[in-house]
């Protein structure tokens, strides 16, 4: 089997990327056109749609009411899930367990906890008694690689788009009153993450569409604002040298403020 893959890989490096071309047009170094669009779930309190390529991702956030962890009493929860159906992908089947999923949902919740992107202390309504709970679910209706990428996105996008009503608490009768006055969500930073496919020391590519992630030897992620660097995710594969990270770190820069302006437009 890696013979195979090694020789599909050799012709996919033959015909494309000794061109400087890849199989759907790119340039080497070119990044596909995003697409977003905020509110398209009208049932959730925040939800945004993202398109990179073919790759597609919806999120949609449900904001409720609970009660705080005892050791953090004046802090919410944001929970984050990914979603790969198999309607998603050929080689997803169904009622099996994704590990691209897991791996997803484990790197978002990484990322949210790591750039503090939301000031959980926001979400407490009284201290010890009731908080929000913001449970945001990532669904990929369509996967053709980066779908980290895309998923990141989705969720920034969605979170900027939740109002929460103000809520006041009797400790004594315990009541609850829900006032119909809304404050929009403030979000501390806006981390993007870019993957990379790695071929070979020559061949490294920005956005990999699905066939591309299946020929790299190595991938890796980098998660930036654009400015600091926040993290690297490598799971697995090949050695890669310093020097063509850093590669990365800069296309990822630039690739973090293109996104930013476009969440700006969207808003």
């Amino acid at each position: 089997m890696n013979s195979i893959k090694k020789n599909i890989q050799d012709s996919y490096v033959k015909e494309y990327l000794t061109l400087n071309k890849r199989s759907d047009g790119r340039d080497l170094m070119s990044f596909r056109d995003t697409s977003l669009n905020l509110n398209s779930i009208h049932t959730a309190d925040g939800s945004a749609a993202v398109k990179i390529g073919n790759t597609s991702v919806v999120c949609g956030i449900k904001a409720e009411m609970g009660v705080p962890k005892s050791e953090t009493p004046d802090i919410g929860y944001l929970l984050v899930n990914v979603e790969l159906p198999s309607l998603c992908s050929k080689k997803i089947r169904p009622g099996i367990p994704c590990d691209k999923a897991m791996e997803t949902t484990s790197f978002l919740n990484e990322v949210c906890n790591n750039c503090k992107i939301l000031d959980l202390k926001q979400l407490c309504i009284c201290v010890d008694k009731l908080v929000w709970v913001l449970s945001c679910d990532i669904y990929c209706l369509n996967y053709d690689g980066s779908v980290l990428d895309a998923c990141l996105i989705a969720l920034l996008s969605a979170l900027q788009t939740v109002k929460l009503p103000e809520v006041t608490y009797d400790k004594e009768t315990e009541e609850i009153n829900v006032i119909e006055n809304y404050n929009q969500l403030k979000l501390n930073s806006l981390p993007v993450s870019s993957t990379f496919g790695i071929f070979n020391e020559k061949h490294i590519l920005p956005d990999p569409t699905e066939e591309e992630e299946q020929l790299c030897v190595s991938k890796i992620t980098i998660v930036t604002n654009g400015t600091l660097l926040y993290s690297l995710h490598k799971p697995g594969g090949n050695f890669i040298r310093d020097n063509q990270i850093q590669n990365c770190v800069s296309y990822a820069k630039n690739r973090a403020q293109t996104v930013h302006q476009l969440i700006k437009a969207a808003n």
